[in-house]
This record gives C-alpha cells, sequence and structure tokens, in this order.
C-alpha cells in the first residue's frame, strides 16, 4: 500500500510544492511540504521519510546543506533534487553526496512518478569491485535483469555510501586495495545489518565462504561470474527470503565436525563450522544460526555453557547437544 510512504517536498516555490503535493497524494503518498531548508529539516525530525525532494537552490540554507542535514537525521532517506538553475559546483557536491537525481524544472510529472515507482520497488544492489572489468559488466547484466544497481570501486567507498543509503544486496570482492572484502563485510554489517552480502573471489571459495559467513555474508560465489542464471538463482532466492537453513556445528573433533557438516551440506543446508564454544559466540553475534549443534565436552568452556551464551546472543536459535558420553551423566 503507498498510502504508508511519507515524502518531503521542500521548495520555496508555493506553486511547485502545491502541484507536486496534489499529484503525490493523488496517488496514495502520504505528503509533507516545507517552504525552506530549516523547516524541511524540523519535519524529518518528526517523520521518517522514505522520499525527499529538495530544491537545489533556496534562501537561508541550500539543498546540499539541508540534504546533509536530513540524512545524518534519517540516513535511508532517498533524496532527488530539483532545480531550475545549471549551478555546477552544487550538482557537483549533490552527486558526490550521494544524491539519487537531479529533475530538472518544469517538473516532468510522469518522470517523477517513475523513479519514486522504482526506487519503492526495484532491488537495489551494490557492486564494490576494484576491478572495472568486472565491476562493470556485472552491473550492465544486473541492470538488464530489473535491478537498481550502484557500484564502488574500493572498501571505504562502499561504507561511506552504505552509510546514506540502504542497499538491499552487496557484492563484495575480496581482494581489493585499502581495506579487504572480508573488512568492508564486518563494516558494512555494522552500518547496515539487514544488508545481504555476498562475497566474491578469484581464489579458493571453499576455505573462504566459512570465514565470510562468520562474518555475517549471506553466501561466496567465484569470479568472473560464468554462469549468470546460477547468479539470478542466488538473487532471487536473496530476494524471496529463501536462504537455506542456516547450520553451526560447533565441536573441538576435526572428524566430528567435518564430517556433520558435509553430510548437511550434502543435504541442502548452509553449514559454518566452529571448533570451540567461544567461537560459536562471537559467529552468534555476527550471524543468525537457525540451529546449532554443540559437542557437550569441549575444552575452554563447555557446551553448556556454550548454549548458555549463544542464547543471551540470539534466543531463536535452536540447540541440538552431542555428546560421546552416557547422556544420563549431563541430565538433571
Amino acid at each position: 500500500m503507498q498510502d504508508q510512504v511519507n515524502i518531503l517536498v521542500v521548495d520555496d516555490e508555493p506553486g511547485i510544492r502545491t502541484t507536486l503535493s496534489a499529484i503525490l497524494e493523488e496517488e496514495g503518498y502520504n505528503v509533507v511540504v516545507a517552504e525552506d531548508g530549516y523547516k524541511g529539516i524540523e519535519a524529518a525530525k518528526k517523520t521518517k521519510f522514505k522520499i525527499a525532494f529538495l530544491d537545489l537552490k533556496m534562501p537561508g540554507i541550500n539543498g546540499v546543506e539541508t540534504f546533509k542535514r536530513i540524512k545524518k537525521i534519517s540516513p535511508n532517506t532517498i533524496i532527488f533534487f530539483t532545480t531550475a538553475f545549471f549551478a555546477e559546483d552544487l550538482l557537483k557536491e549533490a552527486v558526490k553526496l550521494g544524491a539519487q537525481a537531479i529533475l530538472y524544472k518544469p517538473l516532468d510529472i510522469d518522470l517523477i512518478l517513475k523513479v519514486i515507482k522504482e526506487d519503492l520497488t526495484k532491488t537495489k544492489i551494490l557492486v564494490v569491485d576494484d576491478e572495472f572489468a568486472i565491476r562493470e559488466p556485472l552491473k550492465g547484466l544486473l541492470e538488464d535483469r530489473g535491478y537498481k544497481v550502484t557500484v564502488a570501486e574500493d572498501g571505504h567507498a562502499a561504507i561511506e555510501m552504505a552509510k546514506k543509503t540502504h542497499f538491499d544486496i552487496m557484492f563484495i570482492d575480496v581482494e581489493m586495495p585499502g581495506i579487504d572484502g572480508l573488512q568492508t563485510l564486518e563494516e558494512i554489517k555494522k552500518v547496515d545489518p539487514k544488508t545481504k552480502v555476498v562475497v566474491m573471489t578469484g581464489h579458493d571459495v571453499e576455505n573462504l565462504t566459512e570465514k565470510a559467513i562468520s562474518r555475517g555474508a549471506t553466501t561466496c560465489i567465484p569470479k568472473p561470474i560464468d554462469d549468470m542464471d546460477e547468479l539470478l538463482q542466488l538473487l532471487q532466492t536473496i530476494k524471496e527470503g529463501l536462504v537455506r537453513t542456516n547450520i553451526l556445528v560447533v565441536d573441538d573433533e576435526f572428524s566430528t565436525r567435518e564430517t556433520l557438516k558435509g553430510v548437511l551440506e550434502d543435504r541442502g543446508y548452509k553449514v559454518a563450522a566452529a571448533e570451540d564454544g567461544l567461537t560459536a559466540i562471537e559467529m552468534a553475534k555476527k550471524t543468525h544460526f537457525d540451529v546449532m549443534f554443540i559437542d557437550v565436552v569441549m575444552p575452554g568452556i563447555d557446551g553448556f555453557k556454550t548454549l548458555e551464551g549463544v542464547k543471551k546472543v540470539d534466543p531463536k536459535t535452536k540447540l541440538v547437544m552431542m555428546t560421546g558420553h552416557d547422556i544420563e551423566d549431563f541430565v538433571e
């Protein structure tokens, strides 16, 4: 239902405010108007806006400064600038700050309704890779299939973008200059825990997958991406929230741990492993596991203390205790 979508219109021209707000309200959106940047900022403190239209040149405080302040209050608000002028410096700054688009006056109402619909319905993807030859073709392929795609050439840029815009899915290369993909993943998860992250690597996927999942990634895939159909199926799975049951196997014995992991993976489960209780608790802080298999007897903290620690971090995880000893010795 569109009537739950709040839109802010900030413009010093009464005619623009009245016309745009009337059309948006007819489309079922909830619209708040403000005649200058200061009032727009105050409105953002009171109401959570999905989208804001800001006039670029206004008396008092211009659109770019208004943008900066609204983004501090509501980082996920999607912002469009409107302008009747070509102010090159302001336009460059607006794009650099992460404006969604710049719309020129007189406003094309059909275009405005189209961009609103796209931003509310399209899955937003960020592709993070320092290689142009990987980044741009992947962007093009995803755009051709209806996704809204942005690119970043390094981890720092991706983190800054995540502070300003919510991305549904990110593809992050592991090996990048500056901060690598796993460090980028950790920072992204701090900024926006709801973003699903797919880690990409040109090296050993199997060894990297466990590390990536333990830091909050959804999965790890090889690059270059040769099987586009498989990638699209993965995206559909993530979009629909049909990611496989996520299991953690906690056991200090390598043979037990890896055998159980392999058996579960063969049956279609998504499985990570931890060799002790402390590692399991740390992993549970970063990733939700639907089920955990925990060995009772382990060095460091035993299975029951691990159980308590995991339940404090993630009460929804279902826990299965395992032991090679007499179970009655452990049941009170």
